[in-house]
């Protein structure tokens, strides 16, 4: 059980970056610090009531406190990330002892903009100051308590394997259904729980398999990979667990009303008549229906699979339903099955790159799309979302792999065609800007990957990217 919970969390995260901020002008007996300090002392005691220890700091660039971790940094907690890396500081570990005096005097020192780790350390040493303890940036010695350890992280070859037993879980859902059989929902419940604890730590760290297009399945991989996007916007909007977990759920099962309409219809080449498209417009209620009757599958994702195409300002389908309360669950899914579909190769279109995809996703807002989510969906995916092809200024090609938080013009890629244009056998890491400031390279543009003859969903899929 976390020590403070997430509200509590960030305001401690938030007033320790202001304090910090704060000694650089004012003295520690003024108001200004004084007060935030003492605001400060109250909650962090408050987080031992359940645990002798906590820590807060980075972990891949992402500020966290225990088990909370923040993806969309306030400027406090950019401010905070920004000095951490400047000091060389991952962690700093608060034990039970702490006084306010130490708290105090450990601001002050950490206030220092020229102080790094091992001055820091010889000043806290110095200054008697025990119950607080830092963490070298990159000290893997370091052996956190065990309630507070981090979980480990599945390897990217796991994720695949996680992402193709989703596949497998939908694909044997719909079957059922095409035989008249009520489905069995155990195997999707499990593999979305497996889902939400690796999007709730990294919620970036499955959006790369949503690049896994097979276009002879387009509704199976659309499936799985409208609830994984569902399931990491969730959590970037600070959603809890529960809810994450229920997006993924609703992503997933949000179109297995199709396996109820005619295959003429679903995969016919050219634009449907107005008879073909009132009868495809009956998905979402013949998914809710479905899904009203399978066990452990609660009437909420029922509800969300109904509304999922009412779009924003409710004028989607169906009309009957326009009305009926529902929450932003279906907003949320609505975005990630746009942001899917646009981006994928269909009989009746061209795909586009992730980054134009986001482009015309803005141009839907507030009449299609919610306008507030589609802006923290695009802040989430950054300037060059995870699968992207891009030019860098050294002429190689790359993948981007992970947003960078701190800088969304230059995420971490992988870099596959080298400067004289010859193909890696294997992609190297690398990042665009180092911890401590310096530049490996700029993207220059975005590139067609067909043009390349780089298939990205089968590169993803191989774990080779």
């Amino acid at each position: 059980m976390p020590s403070l919970d997430k509200t509590n969390a960030l305001r401690l995260i938030t007033l320790f970056s202001g304090a910090v901020k704060g000694m650089a002008f004012y003295p520690a007996s003024h108001q200004a610090i004084r007060q935030p300090l003492m605001e400060l002392y109250k909650i962090l005691t408050s987080a031992f009531s359940d645990t002798e220890q906590v820590s807060w700091g980075l972990v891949d660039g992402i500020m966290f406190f225990d088990d909370h971790l923040f993806i969309a940094p306030s400027t406090a907690i950019a401010d905070l990330t920004n000095r951490m890396i400047e000091k060389q500081i991952s962690r700093i570990v608060a034990t039970s002892s702490v006084s306010f005096d130490e708290l105090e005097a450990f601001v002050k020192l950490f206030s220092a903009k020229s102080a790094r780790y091992d001055e820091l350390s010889r000043q806290m040493a110095d200054e008697g100051i025990t119950a607080l303890k830092l963490v070298r940036l990159g000290d893997e010695s370091f052996d956190p308590p065990h309630d507070e350890a981090e979980p480990e992280s599945d390897s990217e070859g796991d994720h695949v394997e996680t992402y193709n037993r989703a596949l497998t879980a939908i694909r044997t859902i719909c079957r059922d259904i095409e035989r008249g059989r009520i489905p069995n929902s155990a195997p999707l419940i499990k593999v979305v729980d497996q889902m939400v604890g690796i999007t709730m730590q990294e919620p970036w760290a499955l959006l790369g398999l949503t690049m896994i297009k097979d276009y002879d399945n387009y509704t199976f991989n659309h499936c799985v990979n409208v609830g994984v996007l569902a399931m990491a916007l969730g959590a970037s909007l600070g959603l809890d667990a529960m809810t994450v977990r229920d997006l993924g759920i609703s992503g997933q099962l949000h179109d297995i009303g199709k396996t109820m309409i005619p295959k003429a219809i679903l995969n016919k080449p050219g634009k449907l008549s107005s008879a073909e498209f009132d009868e495809m417009k009956r998905h979402p209620e013949l998914g809710s229906k479905i899904i009203r009757e399978m066990e452990g599958i609660g009437p909420h994702i029922s509800s969300v699979v109904l509304g999922h195409h009412l779009h924003y300002n409710r004028s989607g389908y169906p009309e009957w339903a326009s009305k009926l309360p529902f929450n932003q669950m279906i907003d949320i899914i609505a975005i990630a099955d746009t942001y899917d579909a646009i981006t994928t190769l269909r009989v009746y279109q061209h795909p586009v790159n992730p980054r134009t995809a986001l482009n015309e996703m803005q141009k839907l807002t507030n009449t299609i799309l919610d306008g507030k989510i589609v802006e923290r969906f695009v802040e989430m995916m950054g300037s060059y979302p995870v699968g992207t092809l891009v030019r860098l200024d050294t002429n190689e090609v790359a993948i981007v792999y992970r947003p960078n938080p701190l800088d969304e013009d230059a995420p971490l890629v992988r870099i596959l065609i080298d400067g004289d244009g010859n193909r890696l056998r294997t992609p190297r890491e690398q990042a665009l800007v180092d911890q401590d400031g310096s530049n490996y390279a700029r993207i220059v543009a975005v590139v067609d990957p067909l043009l390349k003859n780089i298939d990205i969903g089968r590169l993803i899929a191989s774990g080779n990217y």
